[in-house]
């Protein structure tokens, strides 16, 4: 009696993730009966999850029935073979039960190719394991991996395992890639929508609604909310099913995912207009199903009613222009006068009276100390300082780079009176030269932390500012580790008052980059003030 091969689409079953050669919760394994038993050789054959939802319209390829009644082929394996079909272009993943270091040298396995015949992998010896998280993630012992294989949507390939001494196949495992494409099944409009209802609940009752009724396209009434395509039957999920929309030749919704986890696409409140609509299965994009309808137009659709709402339209929109324009120009006014208000206080917090007193009394001290080089040097530096100061208050805004070199020579004078360390980092993915900033923001920031944070700690005190990035967003963090803020207590002073306000302006000025100031005790002890410059960076910017 001819021996018959008995192809079995094994069960599906999902476990915990791995990370080892599959992410297993992420697989649908297929395996004969028994093939879990640690005692007993059989191949396991893992696919992605996504391939479950086909299996209900196509779960048996035409070349397993071809292999079925090819006696050459079946005399030279197992009876019993795994099967299975795949739809995506992922790789199929092979493993074999009952295979372990201590006894791999007596096997071998080979991977061909059909049709054609053509051998992937030759007679190969086994030399892959899963290893120690596989093992427990997956709940099945120690067992050999064949590796990763994929073939062309049509091809299959077959895995064959033989006992290398007598040369004998004793597991073969099946995997076919399966073209599919989208079937329109059933139409439904709002007037038969109880009827696509009743076959969601009774789906062996005879469907009214079939596609075959409308074979040159669909034509509802402007009254109509609702189109309903149902496709063949399956359970999917709503990124399986993707679909496009063209209205009167133009695109209308380009492809995306389906909004309904299941075999239908429901169009709900759609335009009038003359339309085709494409749908495709994720997995093979290529495949494309489209089908033409048309939704009737309303009165207040009509070219003549189209005519005079254009001229009213018209009419309104430039009186609406207008206002707008005249708001615009007021507000402008009173945003520009505050702007100039403010600069003018910046300026005057950054360089005021007390802080040009207390660096000439340094200069003097060190004079009399007959320190002429570190006078000198000193009285440059003021200088430098008070120029760029005075030329940047009339600018909106300058480099990082500017920024960060005021900054500077401003603390290198201030720490030459007190004694204090100070730190300024930028990271590498912010470009100093190409990225700007609001013209001397943080200086007064500086100065207050000079102020009441180091400047009675001696050579304890330390500051420092780092510049850092966050997708689309700067952020600079200024630390000091003078005494901090008392509970309950916000720090107060004309250079924190005036940065608030400044803020606040630019965030009137710029609302689609807006900036945040935040105020906190640091960690053990003094005050960190962190800013936010959100979406100051541009897309090319964030990915580099």
């Amino acid at each position: 009696m001819r021996n018959r091969i008995l192809i079995f689409l094994a069960a599906t079953f999902c476990l915990s993730s791995v990370k080892a050669q599959i992410k297993w919760a992420d697989y649908s394994h297929s395996f004969l009966n028994g093939a879990d038993k640690s005692s007993k050789v059989g191949l396991i054959v893992a696919v992605r999850k996504e391939n479950n939802s086909f299996w209900q319209i196509l779960g048996k390829s035409k070349h397993f029935e071809t292999f079925q009644k090819n006696p050459q082929f079946s005399s030279l394996r197992p009876q019993a073979i795994v099967a299975r079909t795949v739809f995506d272009t992922a790789h199929a993943q092979f493993f074999l039960q009952g295979v372990v270091p201590e006894n791999a040298f007596a096997y071998q396995f080979r991977v061909t190719k059909y049709p054609g015949n053509s051998v992937v992998v030759p007679w190969k010896a086994i030399g892959s394991f899963t290893d120690a998280a596989q093992i427990r993630d997956s709940g099945l012992p120690q067992m050999a991996y064949l590796g990763a294989y994929r073939t062309t949507l049509g091809s299959m390939l077959i895995v064959d395992v033989k006992e290398a001494k007598r040369d004998t196949i004793i597991a073969t495992a099946m995997v076919a890639w399966e073209s599919i494409k989208p079937q329109i099944m059933s139409i439904y409009t709002s007037e038969t929508l109880h009827a696509f209802f009743r076959q969601l609940q009774a789906p062996w009752l005879p469907d009214k609604q079939s596609a075959g009724n409308f074979p040159t396209g669909l034509t509802v009434t402007s009254h109509n909310t609702n189109l309903v395509f149902a496709l063949q039957d399956g359970v999917f999920d709503k990124k399986q099913i993707q679909y496009k929309l063209v209205r009167n030749g133009k695109l209308y919704r380009d492809w995306q995912d389906n909004d309904y986890d299941n075999s239908f696409i429901w169009l709900k409140d759609t335009q009038p207009g003359n339309y085709e609509i494409k749908i495709r299965f994720s997995a093979q994009p290529q495949n494309v199903t489209a089908f033409l309808f048309e939704i009737e137009p309303v009165w207040y659709e009509t070219v003549y009613f189209h005519i005079f709402a254009a001229a009213l339209s018209l009419a309104l929109l430039g009186l609406l222009v207008l206002s707008i324009r005249q708001r615009r120009k007021i507000r402008q006014g009173q945003i520009d006068k505050s702007r100039v208000q403010l600069e003018l206080k910046s300026v005057y917090a950054q360089f005021n009276p007390h802080f040009i007193f207390n660096a000439l009394s340094s200069i003097q001290a060190l004079i009399n100390k007959q320190d002429i080089r570190a006078a000198n040097a000193y009285l440059t530096d003021f200088a430098q300082l008070t120029r760029d100061s005075l030329v940047y208050s009339q600018r909106n805004e300058i480099s990082l780079h500017e920024e960060i070199q005021t900054l500077d020579t401003y603390l290198r004078l201030e720490k030459l009176r007190f004694g204090f360390d100070y730190h300024i980092n930028i990271a590498p993915d912010v470009d100093a030269y190409e990225t700007n900033i609001p013209a001397l923001l943080t200086q007064p920031l500086v100065e207050n932390a000079v102020k009441h944070g180091v400047a009675s700690m001696g050579q304890k005190g330390l500051i420092q500012l780092s510049i850092s990035r966050s997708g689309l967003a700067m952020i600079a963090k200024l630390t000091d580790n003078g005494k901090g803020m008392d509970k309950g207590n916000s720090i107060t002073g004309l250079g924190l008052r005036l940065t608030r306000d400044r803020i606040g302006l630019l965030n009137q000025i710029r609302p689609d980059r807006l900036i945040s100031m935040d105020i906190t005790n640091a960690v053990p002890t003094g005050v960190q003030i962190t800013i936010t410059f959100n979406q100051w960076f541009d897309e090319s910017f964030a990915d580099r």
